[in-house]
């Protein structure tokens, strides 16, 4: 396939071993797009040779781990091996999310595999997700499962890897699928909708301050270039679509975003030999789902259920509306410290994906943010960052749980994007304390 670091194929050939060796599967992933992706991923696997399975879906790892079946953890784990090391059956786990130190430890049970990228100097915040990581075992596992390569994609490009384009382990693996044809390549705008008016008006990921939403300046803006608002991307022709693109272009330059993210508007769409969906098209309509607390439906029309699919259009069409209208308002609902900033949120399945979207799209970008949800007595916290920030040393995943710990809650994720929970009466403290630890790494 290609070189891999030494000791990965080692643990890619025992974890193949557990799936030849059973016929029957309890799937545990994250309930976010990527968590959806790469059970996906797995589940058309494991169809193909007849495996059963049952897949649940958690916002975070189960205090009782379900027996009775071989295991596998899909986007979640890496924190939790110490309750997966006393589990009796046979375990996979495959989480991109990296490991603090002081939770690190090693599992030497022939029937336990942690495949943590990680360790293999793969950087699970940028090059793999928890799609591409079981897309990479479902190939290694069976050649034939490089047609799952759209499903897996979409999970990395769920958790925000694709912004620059593709790179690392996910590149070579969209490479591959590509070269073996099961994906086709077109480069074209990151909009969608049944016209290019509607696909402005809904048009959150990416957003263009001023014309997102804007009906008004949108109709003035197709006007002056002569496009019908009715049309579609590939009806308007080369030239159009590039005046297009500079007018969108010039939304994000007045927000001083930055160059690399103003040409991610525009890049290599992957799309599946086997449907209409492309990854940019596939990972948004599942993160609506999960962001509607429905991913079970997000995997039916990843095994095929049209239904389901229609369902799932009809969700993301009533999303995209909603969180334009968010983005709209976000600006007014900041609060900043002197290097933080943030704002609170009424829908907590809405707060990291707000925070995402301002962070790259609208907000300051000299300040982390911080999404804030009340949750009965406790604030639900997500953090998003730049990576500019991170290449400067910024690990949020580390600051929200050594933070969070300090006063009595709970955090962690990845370098970029994290979050954490903490007592109502916490918060302060807690806000207090990020900014000066983000000052001393930023200053």
């Amino acid at each position: 396939m290609f070189e891999f670091p030494e000791g990965l194929e080692e643990k890619l050939n025992r974890a193949s071993t557990i799936l030849e060796s059973n016929d029957k599967f309890r799937i545990i992933t994250h309930y976010d797009a990527d968590g959806i992706s790469a059970s996906a991923v797995l589940t058309r696997s494991l169809m193909k040779v007849q495996a059963g399975f049952h897949t649940s879906f958690v916002e975070s790892f189960p205090e009782n781990i379900p027996e009775g079946l071989p295991l596998l953890f899909t986007d979640i784990g890496n924190s939790h091996l110490d309750q997966i090391s006393r589990v009796e059956e046979d375990v996979i786990v495959l989480d991109h999310h990296d490991i603090k130190s002081d939770k690190k430890r090693e599992i030497e049970d022939e029937k336990k595999i942690v495949i943590n990228p990680h360790e293999y100097g793969i950087d699970g915040a940028q090059e793999v997700s928890g799609g591409t990581l079981a897309l990479l075992l479902a190939v290694w596992f069976d050649n034939v499962n490089w047609e799952e390569a759209v499903y897996g994609l979409a999970g990395a490009a769920a958790d925000k890897q694709a912004v620059d384009g593709f790179t690392g382990l996910n590149k070579k693996l969209a490479e591959k699928a590509a070269e073996e044809g099961y994906l086709e390549e077109r480069t074209d705008l990151f909009i969608d909708g049944k016209g290019i008016k509607e696909a402005l008006m809904k048009a959150c990921d990416p957003y263009f301050p001023g014309i997102s939403g804007e009906r008004k300046e949108i109709k003035s803006i197709l006007k002056d270039l002569d496009i019908d608002p009715e049309s579609n991307l590939k009806s308007i022709g080369q030239e159009k679509k590039r005046e297009l693109a500079s007018l969108l272009v010039l939304s994000l330059l007045k927000k001083r975003r930055p160059a690399e993210l103003v040409e991610s508007i525009r890049g290599v769409h992957y799309r599946s030999r086997y449907h209409s969906l492309d990854t940019d098209r596939l990972y948004k309509i599942l993160n609506s789902c999960a962001r509607n607390n429905r991913p079970g439906l997000g995997l039916s029309l990843c095994l095929g259920d049209e239904n389901a699919l229609e369902e799932a259009k009809e969700i993301r069409d009533g999303y995209r509306t909603e969180m334009v209208e968010k983005l709209d308002d976000l600006e007014e609902k900041m609060e900043t410290y002197d290097h933080i900033q943030y704002f609170y949120e009424e829908e907590k399945t809405r707060k990291g994906e707000l925070a995402g979207l301002g962070m790259l799209y609208l907000l300051p970008l000299d300040k982390p943010v911080f999404g804030l949800v009340k949750v009965d007595d406790e604030i639900d916290i997500s953090a998003r960052a730049t990576r500019e920030m991170v290449n400067k040393g910024l690990d949020l995943g580390e600051l929200c749980s050594k933070i969070s710990e300090r006063v009595g809650g709970t955090g962690g994720g990845h370098d970029i994007a994290a979050g954490a929970r903490i007592k109502k009466d916490k918060i302060d403290r807690f806000l207090e304390s990020m900014n000066k630890e983000v000052a001393a790494v930023l200053d």
